[in-house]
């Protein structure tokens, strides 16, 4: 509840906005109460013929004579209660004396009241009763006019307010989600991390729009109505509001199941967009091993689990509703069986219960159960939105958690100047672990000298690519340093050292967008002669102008689908280029493509990495002629580090990764020639 609390913290901060909200809402809930208010004037108007005039007239005579005659009796019994010594008959007739204090009170207000509307009705009421008649509907069709207008701008502003606080909760959401450290980004995935910006944020921006609008208007609505009621008679209001205390407890009950419930349902509708994500992300493999079956199976089952749990939610949701029209049931039911039977034998007490100050007329008595009617509408349309609310305080309470997150990766307050020229690479005992008690580096310690290009080799799960991802700051080491030029990367700014630090990878990461953009991602301001260049080096100009109908202009797809595995790597390559960073970080750069694309990437980066300090894992032979030093790593720990021919004739590991490399170097090649 918190969680969304503060998300209407949020929306009041657009305050005029709110302003004029409130105004609006407050307009349309008196003109509601307004409207039912002319009951008992139509009464009088239809059923007896009478004009406003003869109706207030009579009202003030009646009361003015009741008053007198009430005033006369009470006297007559305070004389008597003086003379009175018997100690019964003396509380008999105290009794008798408080009944006629209260009939003279109320026959007092009645006065009052026809007083203070008698000049009015005198001055702008009609005199003719089919005017009259006129005149009252004119009143209501002119105030349901001006309801209508407020309600329309009223909503309109509501919903205003609502997306405004939608989209600055997507906006933080994001911002702080890309802030994030890698680790924490991956954990829930991908499919969750989507329905809490764009579902469960809408769900928010939902239940805001609710409270601001029916939790505020009909409540209102119903408040002026049972003001109205009250103003009929107060007692005989709170005598009929006796059945809400047993439907709030059960509403309340109602409200900790459906949150339960709906926290799971959004909890698996997660599961299911991850899983959506994923088959359709990988689709190429859902079809070549014929698990179409397999996937939507799997689907299904997910899909399943929702549907049951949205299904209790709703059933729930019936009975909240149910319940509320219990409620207004119950309290219209009392209201009529007290209120007739007030009116149909002039009593004043029901049950011995004193529910009014005076014997209640019939048109009094048919606009106390207009206003209460009108006071039951309101109930049953807040019931309809109950399950949203419930919904809402969910999605809050997972999308704040989030939202609160705060990374561990940031720059310090006084940061290091950034290097200018290319620096010296040291990792300095290095430990890590994803996993507490599995440790993936073990003391890492290595020097990489400035401007020099080094090859990284080893087993998959090494920490190959662990430890060049300390460069950028993907992640932080548990222990040890990595330091450029003998500082620690942790004294620079952030955004400054991942601008002097490039990473090309072996998943090419490639919008949907145009050539020209995908080049220039992250060099907004670079010109169009500068990206061609950057093409032209990473020999990717040829095919972007011989192949692609639009040239720089054309869209490559989602992922650069609408391109080769070669071509996406240039693109890559060309970005770098483009961005001219004195570190590189290339890993696995060319695992993925063809000979003759990893030729060419090959004369491209042959130039480029000259007068840069590089990091290159690699497993291919023909990558290792660009490295002048070769590392190799094993188990979290470097074996051994020197030339290739150094390494060849002292390390047996790296001549067996050579031997493998060999044989699959071999075999593509065959396939190949084969293709």
């Amino acid at each position: 509840m918190s969680s969304l609390v503060r998300a209407l913290r949020m929306a009041l901060r657009y305050r005029w906005s709110f302003v004029f909200t409130l105004v609006t809402t407050i307009g349309v809930a008196i003109l509601w109460g307004a409207n039912i208010s002319t009951v008992a004037p139509f009464i009088k108007v239809i059923f007896e013929g009478k004009n406003l005039h003869q109706w207030i007239g009579e009202r003030r005579v009646e009361a003015e004579a009741n008053l007198e005659t009430i005033e006369a009796e009470i006297q007559v019994i305070e004389s008597e209660l003086k003379a009175t010594v018997d100690p019964i008959l003396h509380r008999n007739m105290a009794a008798e004396l408080a009944d006629a204090n209260r009939l003279a009170t109320g026959y007092a207000t009645s006065l009052w009241l026809t007083e203070f509307l008698e000049p009015w009705i005198a001055n702008y009421a009609p005199t003719s009763t089919y005017e009259t008649l006129v005149f009252l509907i004119l009143l209501v069709i002119a105030a349901t006019i001006l309801r209508g207008v407020l309600l329309a701008v009223n909503m309109y502003l509501v919903a205003r307010i609502g997306q405004r606080t939608v989209l600055d909760i997507q906006n933080q959401f994001l911002r702080n989600t890309l802030s994030l450290e890698l680790s924490e980004i991956g954990k829930n995935g991908t499919g969750d991390l989507i329905n809490r910006i764009r579902g469960e944020t809408n769900a928010i921006g939902m239940a805001v729009t609710t409270i601001l609008g029916k939790i505020i208007r009909e409540p209102l609505k119903m408040v002026v109505c049972l003001a109205g009621a009250a103003v009929c008679n107060w007692r005989l209001l709170l005598f009929t509001l006796i059945v809400c205390p047993l439907a709030g407890a059960l509403l309340v009950l109602l409200a900790k199941s459906i949150k339960r419930l709906n926290r799971r349902a959004v909890e698996e509708s997660a599961r299911l967009l991850n899983r959506l994500f994923q088959s359709i992300t990988y689709i190429k493999a859902v079809k070549s091993f014929n698990m179409e079956e397999h996937e939507l199976n799997r689907f299904q089952v997910i899909a399943n689990d929702v549907y049951q749990k949205n299904m209790r939610v709703a059933y729930l949701g019936s009975l909240a509703r149910m319940n509320s029209e219990l409620m207004g049931v119950g309290i219209i039911s009392l209201g009529i069986l007290a209120g007739g039977y007030l009116v149909l034998n002039g009593e004043t007490r029901f049950l011995g219960l004193q529910l009014s100050d005076t014997p209640m007329k019939v048109e009094t008595m048919m606009l106390f159960f207009s206003f209460m009617i009108a006071a039951a509408d309101p109930v049953r349309k807040m019931s309809d939105v109950f399950t949203m609310i419930q919904g809402g305080i969910v999605s809050a309470e997972r999308v704040f958690p989030l939202l609160d997150k705060r990374t561990k990766i940031h720059s310090p307050t006084n940061p290091t100047p950034i290097i200018t020229t290319p620096p010296e690479l040291e990792f300095a005992n290095v430990r890590f672990a994803y996993t507490e008690g599995q440790p993936v580096l073990n003391g890492i310690n290595l020097k990489v000298p400035a401007g020099k290009t080094v090859a990284i080799v080893g087993a998959n799960g090494c920490g190959k690519s662990t430890l060049v991802n300390f460069l950028p700051r993907f992640f932080d080491p548990d222990s040890g340093s990595v330091k450029l030029n003998g500082t620690d990367v942790r004294d620079f700014d952030l955004q400054a050292l991942r601008g002097v630090v490039g990473l090309v990878t072996q998943q090419t990461m490639l919008f949907d967008d145009t050539i020209s953009n995908n080049i220039a991602y992250g060099s907004e301001s670079a010109t169009r002669e500068q990206i061609e260049a950057a093409a032209k080096q990473a020999s990717a100009h040829q095919f972007i102008e011989s192949q692609l109908e639009d040239g720089y202009n054309s869209g490559i797809g989602e992922h650069g689908g609408k391109l080769s595995g070669g071509q996406r790597q240039r693109l890559e390559l060309a970005r770098i280029i483009l961005k001219n960073p004195l570190v590189l970080v290339l890993d696995e750069a060319t695992s993925q493509i063809d000979p003759t694309s990893e030729q060419l990437i090959h004369d491209s980066l042959r130039s480029f990495v000259r007068g840069r300090t590089v990091l290159m894992i690699t497993h291919r032979l023909s990558s290792l002629d660009l490295a002048d030093l070769v590392v190799v790593m094993h188990e979290g720990e470097v074996v051994d580090m020197g030339t290739k021919v150094e390494l060849t004739a002292r390390c047996g590991l790296f001549r067996e990764m050579l031997r493998t490399s060999q044989r699959e170097e071999q075999t593509i090649s065959e396939r190949t020639k084969a293709a």
